[in-house]
């Protein structure tokens, strides 16, 4: 049984799941819901490069970080595509699971009073826009907390990891 397989196939539709269609945080913003998710990070994408600048005033981080940020979403983005390619070989479920795992843990870290979650949210990872209204992002729990989506990301990141452990081959 190549149940490494399995599980990468597993860790990577969870991992998508999480990152496309369930909300990880939501915050309201001056009365505007703000969720975070992956078309969040979409949306924002372009303004990492174009207006670096003006981020950099924003959230006190040099405008060259916007870039290797930019960078690493681009990274999160496709890791679950990268996940289940680890069916095929070791290497993508690694990558993949690692930053899944990076992205996340940092996510719960944004809980603490180290980094301003509001400008984070409203400026990077967050669209005020639904991509289906009432639908997704699906957000379960309340406003200002972690949400569905964040735990199953990191159980993505986790099956991945477990994965990457077996493997595409065959064990018993």
């Amino acid at each position: 049984m190549y149940g490494g397989k399995i599980l990468c196939i597993i860790a990577g539709i969870l991992t998508l799941l999480a990152t496309f269609v369930f909300s990880w945080i939501a915050i309201d913003s001056g009365g505007v819901l703000y969720y975070t998710n992956g078309f969040g990070i979409i949306k924002n994408l372009p303004t990492m490069f174009t207006d670096a600048e003006d981020l950099e005033a924003i959230l006190d981080i040099p405008a060259f970080a916007f870039y290797i940020i930019a960078g690493v979403f681009i990274l999160f983005l496709a890791s679950g595509v990268l996940q289940i390619l680890g069916a095929v070989h070791r290497a993508p479920i690694i990558i993949g699971t690692l930053v899944v795992l990076c992205i996340t843990t940092l996510l719960f870290l944004g809980s603490t009073d180290l980094i301003n979650r509001e400008d984070w949210i409203v400026n990077i990872l967050g669209t005020d826009e639904p991509l289906i209204e009432g639908f997704i992002p699906l957000k379960l729990f309340d406003i200002n907390s972690f949400d569905l989506g964040l735990y199953l990301l990191y159980a993505g990141g986790i099956i991945g990891l477990i994965a990457s452990i077996y493997g595409p081959s065959e064990f018993f």
